[in-house]
């Protein structure tokens, strides 16, 4: 009887350790809590402003890992092909655009904060520039910054994207006219919000 009771009392001594690992006193191995929101309010806002600029065209991924839209050419050395995936393993896209209909990829979208360099993605990634432009991604670089219009953000994606933008249609009984520009001036207004 004693030994039972030894026994029971070295199990209940055993489980109170283990358990004290797992508390918030520094061991517990889900140390999580929600957060408020999966996006920065720059993220979400400019989120939002894709959604009315080109939803129509393209599905809009967000947070995308560089690796997951490139894979490695044939023919490369094992050693190559480990040193490219380590360096991008750990990269990211703010936004993808996919093709709605097949799925493919058709451009990357970063946000570029200019005004400090600190700031998010304040310098260029030219690992990431590179390896989108080896893979015929274009990648598109929109400038932070407050005001913009959907309209603006389209024209940018479609130039960089080699497209003409659309021309809007009647809406509520209102014909929009589109202000024309020569080829220079429509090339120099986008390559202002978007950098090549």
């Amino acid at each position: 009887m004693e030994f039972a009771l030894l026994a029971i009392l070295a199990l209940v001594i055993v489980a109170s350790i283990v358990v004290s690992k797992y508390t918030d006193a520094g061991g517990n191995p889900y140390p999580f809590n929600r957060k408020d929101s999966v996006f920065t309010t720059v993220e979400a806002s400019f989120l939002q402003l894709l959604e009315r600029a080109v939803g129509d065209k393209f599905k809009i991924v967000s947070r995308v890992k560089l690796i997951d839209v490139l894979e490695c050419k044939p023919g490369i050395s094992n050693k190559a092909k480990r040193a490219a995936l380590t360096k991008a393993k750990n990269k990211q896209l703010d936004f993808v655009l996919v093709d709605k209909e097949t799925l493919n990829v058709v451009a990357a979208v970063d946000l570029v904060n200019n005004s400090n360099k600190n700031g998010h993605k304040a310098q260029k990634d030219w690992f990431v520039s590179g390896a989108l432009e080896s893979a015929k991604i274009p990648h598109i670089r929109m400038k932070v910054k407050t005001g913009y219009q959907s309209s603006e953000v389209r024209a940018a994606i479609l130039f960089k994207l080699g497209k003409q933008p659309d021309v809007p249609k009647k809406t509520r009984n209102r014909t929009f006219k589109p202000a024309v520009l020569s080829p220079s001036q429509a090339k120099a207004q986008s390559t202002q919000l978007a950098e090549i």
